[in-house]
């Protein structure tokens, strides 16, 4: 029995050390798609009410940039430290308020986004890594409000958004210092409000997106 348990933790250390790959800091670029979703309600500032307005512009978009990051392996288990800026290629998106007969025009841009998030990875073999993410980002969005006959800028919010990020990803090693990246990410970001004339409002943005990473270890 004693013999039989020696061959089993060294069979179990080999197998590990196998898999194990090297700690480091490493650096990249990414590109992919992003889609958010911009929603806002309006309420009257001076009792709270909602007024019964309110707007949602949707994105699409290309996205590219770079990242940097460092990974600690445990045997065939990852925890890693990663940070990434992405810039957004969005155009300035127009919503009409839902709601009323006499509707405020809304528009929304998104300009870039930058995230820090802690990785903890395992090693499904030689080749490949799954993880899962969890961390913060922020968004620089622009967002602007005008009259009901779309000409007359009310007000402009020049933005750098809070959100908390959870994602999932698959990384294959090509080499032992060379890999890509499959990643997708959620973030949810953090409610903003602003007053315009005698109404103020609400602002919520969420992210979802989708990107293919190259990375180059030290």
């Amino acid at each position: 029995m004693k013999n039989k348990i020696i061959l089993f933790v060294l069979g179990f250390s080999l197998t590990a050390s196998i898999y194990a790959k090297d700690s480091g800091f490493y650096i990249g670029g990414l590109i992919g798609k992003s889609k958010t979703k911009d929603y806002g309600k309006e309420t009257f500032t001076a009792t709270n009410i909602d007024s019964g307005y309110s707007q949602s512009i949707e994105e699409i978009d290309l996205i590219y940039g770079g990242l940097l990051g460092y990974d600690h392996y445990f045997d065939n288990f990852l925890i890693g430290l990663e940070f990434d800026g992405y810039k957004v290629d969005s155009d300035e998106k127009r919503d009409i308020q839902a709601g009323g007969a006499n509707p405020w025009h809304y528009t929304s841009e998104i300009n870039k986004v930058t995230s820090l998030k802690l990785r903890l990875g395992y090693l499904i073999n030689e080749e490949n890594l799954f993880y899962i993410s969890i961390g913060k980002a922020k968004a620089d969005i622009t967002r602007k409000m005008y009259n009901t006959n779309g000409t007359t800028l009310l007000k402009e919010l020049n933005d750098n958004v809070d959100g908390n990020l959870y994602g999932l990803g698959l990384e294959h090693f090509l080499e032992n210092n060379l890999s890509i990246q499959i990643d997708f990410r959620y973030i949810k970001y953090d409610e903003v409000s602003f007053i315009v004339e005698d109404k103020t409002e609400y602002e919520d943005l969420t992210e979802k997106a989708f990107t293919l990473s190259f990375k180059y270890k030290f």
